[in-house]
């Protein structure tokens, strides 16, 4: 069915609006144990949501096709909601089509991963190597019956790399996954390399002492935080006072090293999007400055509550691309040197056992990592407990590295040199 043909029908059954938005997904991808391939995939998928108006009333429909039952599941939808929720929908002025070939190859990858060389001797403790590496290429696509036909894309590499080391009954493992729209910024040997030193150093464990302890976040970890602090960000979340940082706008609660952006519009990072899922345009734009909160995140809903406009922030929910903490610049390892003495958080417990409060902003989750002597990694530690507030923790920032890395398009973060947190190792 054409988009043509299912406007019409929609019309034709009462409805005023309708609009369809349509994501196309290719990807090929390779996955490896020990350099031998596990599985391969390539594949391409296109998803639909359509959302239409019928008497004041707007539903919306997620799909893998597009034929007459959605029209009536649509008007049952409507006739069922006592909802009066009045959606938006774009203006003809809006087209600017996408149409492109898109060659998706990891060959090279693939051989590089299956002929990686590096010295046994020195990972003799190593176990296992994991290894996964993907092309992605996605298109998203807005059409509606007022004649608008808008799209954007991205394209996207990632790599995940997985060690784990035995010595004696002490098991180790370190992860890393790095996600760039530049395949050139992935070095696989570097990163396979790094991730083998840190599994073997892992395996060293010592018990930590419950107390307060300078810290270095990796950017895994200070990304999943960063996660959090966007959904305290949220509209949505201020106006169902779920949030700690409701009423906290133009207020510095912060450290003033710490300034947050969102750059939807810049190619450098895999975010980028001229436009959300409702099709409202994009913008780059500071949420927090020197501490500062300068912007909540707006859809189109929210923002008629406030009578302000869309900052373009609507995704599954409100959320965000390219939202990053602003890098410093002092490399990791000089991190250290500046800290001396610490540890170094390089993971955390799945979500089962991850607690971050967006509405008092407590934070208590296990975490795992390395200690640090005389600005060194000298061995690991055995998993113990952070607890703190967000408030408390980007409050204390002492200073922030230049290694900005992402690992998906919605938040990244450089490692964070923070002081004084609590640790429980017992």
């Amino acid at each position: 069915m054409t988009y043509n043909e299912l406007f019409e029908l929609a019309q034709n059954k009462g409805f005023n609006n309708i609009q369809v938005t349509e994501e196309t997904k290719k990807e090929n991808s390779i996955y490896l144990i020990n350099k031998k391939i596990e599985d391969y995939t390539d594949c391409e998928k296109t998803t639909y949501t359509v959302k239409a108006e019928k008497d004041g009333k707007t539903e919306q429909i997620y799909t893998e096709y597009l034929d007459e039952s959605i029209v009536d599941l649509l008007l049952e939808k409507i006739l069922e909601t006592e909802s009066k929720y009045e959606d938006t929908y774009l203006d003809i002025n809006k087209n600017n089509t996408i149409d492109e070939e898109v060659n998706i190859d990891i060959k090279e990858e693939l051989e590089l991963l299956k002929n990686l060389n590096y010295a046994k001797e020195k990972y003799e403790k190593v176990q296992s190597l994991e290894t996964a590496y993907s092309d992605t290429y996605t298109k998203t696509r807005i059409v509606n019956n007022k004649g608008v036909d808008i799209a954007t894309s991205s394209r996207n590499y990632e790599l995940y790399v997985e060690a784990s080391a035995k010595e004696n009954d002490k098991i180790a493992t370190y992860s890393e996954s790095t996600l760039s729209s530049n395949k050139k910024e992935i070095n696989i040997k570097r990163i396979v390399e790094n991730a083998l030193t840190l599994a073997t150093l892992g395996t060293k464990k010592k018990r930590l002492e419950n107390k307060k302890y300078n810290i270095v976040l990796n950017n895994k970890v200070a990304s999943f935080i960063l996660n959090e602090l966007q959904k305290m960000l949220s509209a949505e979340a201020v106006h169902q006072k779920k949030t700690c940082l409701e009423n906290k706008k133009y207020e510095k609660v912060f450290s003033n090293k710490l300034t947050i952006v969102e750059e939807p519009l810049n190619k450098k990072y895999p975010g980028y999007t001229i436009f959300d899922k409702e099709g409202t345009n994009t913008i780059n734009k500071i949420l927090i400055e020197n501490g500062t909160i300068k912007n909540y995140l707006y859809d189109i809903k929210e923002a008629i509550i406030d009578k302000v406009e869309s900052t373009g922030n609507k995704y599954n929910g409100i959320g965000t691309r390219n939202m990053f903490i602003v890098p410093g610049k002092k490399s990791l390892e000089e991190l250290f040197n500046e800290m001396q003495d610490g540890i170094y958080i390089t993971n955390y417990l799945g979500s089962m056992g991850s607690s971050i409060n967006i509405s008092s902003g407590n934070i208590s989750f296990q975490v795992f990592g390395y200690i640090i002597e005389n600005g060194k990694l000298v061995s690991g530690f055995e998993p113990a407990v952070i607890t703190t507030s967000i408030f408390e923790l980007f409050s204390n920032i002492e200073d922030i590295g230049n290694d900005l890395k992402f690992s998906t398009r919605t938040v990244a973060s450089p490692s964070l040199y923070i002081k004084e947190i609590s640790i429980s190792g017992e």
